[in-house]
C-alpha cells in the first residue's frame, strides 16, 4: 500500500546498515515506492532514504528495507540527517565516487570551512592537515564521513574569521 506523507509529517533522511549484497534489492524496492534514496558506491552497506519517520520505521519493520537504523547516540533515537548535510554528502560522494566513505574520524576537530572554488563550491565541512596536504571532511552527524584532498586556497574559514580570508 502506497502512503504519501501528510503535510504535517516531517521529512528527513534516514540511514540503515544492511548486509553486504542487499543494496540492489533495497534500491529497486525504494525506487518502486518512489522514495528518494542514495547508496554510496564505496560503502554500499549504507542505505540513505528520504521520507517521514513513521514510514521509515514501517519500511524497516516490515522488511521492505532490510537492515538496522543508525542511532544518534546523543538523542538515543534513529538518526535523522538534515537536508543540508545530506545534500553536501551526496554532492561530494557523487563528484568523487572513488573516495571512501568511513566512520573513522580525526581525534581533534578541524577548522570549519566553506569551499569557494571548484566543483565542490558551496560545500561546508572541516579541514584537517595531513602529511599529504589539506583534507576536506564532510560528515553526517559525526557518524559517517568522507574526505578529499583540497587546495588551501579553495576554502575559507567560516567560524571565527569574519573576513572569510582564504586559508593559506
Amino acid at each position: 500500500m502506497h502512503r504519501m506523507p501528510s503535510a504535517a509529517s516531517h521529512i528527513s533522511w534516514f540511514v540503515v546498515i544492511t548486509r553486504w549484497g542487499q543494496w540492489k534489492k533495497i534500491s529497486e524496492r525504494l525506487t518502486a515506492l518512489r522514495i528518494r534514496h542514495f547508496i554510496p558506491s564505496t560503502y554500499n552497506t549504507l542505505v540513505f532514504f528520504r521520507t517521514d519517520k513513521e514510514r521509515a520505521l514501517n519500511l524497516v519493520n516490515a522488511g521492505e528495507v532490510k537492515g538496522r537504523f543508525i542511532v544518534d547516540h546523543s538523542t538515543r533515537s534513529i538518526l535523522e540527517v538534515p537536508e543540508k548535510q545530506m545534500d553536501a554528502f551526496i554532492r561530494v560522494v557523487t563528484e568523487y565516487p572513488e573516495i571512501p566513505v568511513t566512520s573513522e574520524f580525526p581525534i581533534t576537530k578541524g577548522t570549519r570551512v566553506r569551499v569557494v572554488r571548484g566543483p565542490l563550491k558551496g560545500i561546508e565541512g572541516e579541514v584537517e592537515e595531513t602529511p599529504n596536504g589539506v583534507q576536506l571532511i564532510v560528515a553526517i552527524q559525526s557518524l559517517i564521513c568522507t574526505r578529499i584532498t583540497i587546495g588551501r586556497g579553495d576554502v575559507v574559514a567560516i567560524e571565527g574569521n569574519e573576513t572569510n580570508v582564504p586559508m593559506i
